[in-house]
């Protein structure tokens, strides 16, 4: 008989995840609960890795959803933050994996490209939590999304 020690039995499948490629590397990402955080981001190379990469990074949001849009080695994550959106995106590269950004939104944001093809986020926010939102767009531009000129 092969038994399977208690903390094995009790580990939770994935909330969310997916696989990226950078140039010649293939990532796993994946959010996982934490009982200590709630939750988890963990980046990690799984196929040919330069060098070992294992990301994690703790989240005290409600995750909604991983995206990547296979442009710019972008990975976005969208949370439910209370009553507002967060948006955090993570450049993954061969090299490593930093993040971009962290935007916050009062209505759903979107994920596109803007008008010269630059990835873009368009967040809704509204002066002190009243009155109608107002569309924000954010172009990546020198690796960071930025409200552009």
């Amino acid at each position: 008989m092969i038994t399977v020690p208690a903390l094995l039995a009790t580990t939770a499948p994935p909330v969310a995840s997916l696989r990226v490629h950078g140039e010649r590397s293939t990532f796993s990402v994946v959010v996982e609960e934490n009982t200590e955080t709630g939750y988890d981001i963990r980046i990690r190379c799984v196929s040919a890795c330069d060098h070992p990469i294992d990301f994690i990074e703790p989240i005290d949001d409600v995750p909604m959803g991983l995206i990547t849009r296979d442009q710019g080695e972008l990975v976005y994550s969208l949370w439910s933050g209370g009553s507002t959106y967060r948006v955090r995106v993570w450049k993954v590269s061969d090299r490593g994996v930093r993040k971009v950004a962290e935007l916050s939104s009062r209505g759903r944001p979107d994920f596109l490209t803007d008008e010269t093809g630059r990835p873009a986020i368009r967040t809704y926010e509204s002066d002190r939590g009243i009155g109608p939102l107002k569309p924000v767009l954010r172009s990546f531009i020198h690796d960071r999304f930025v409200v552009a000129p």
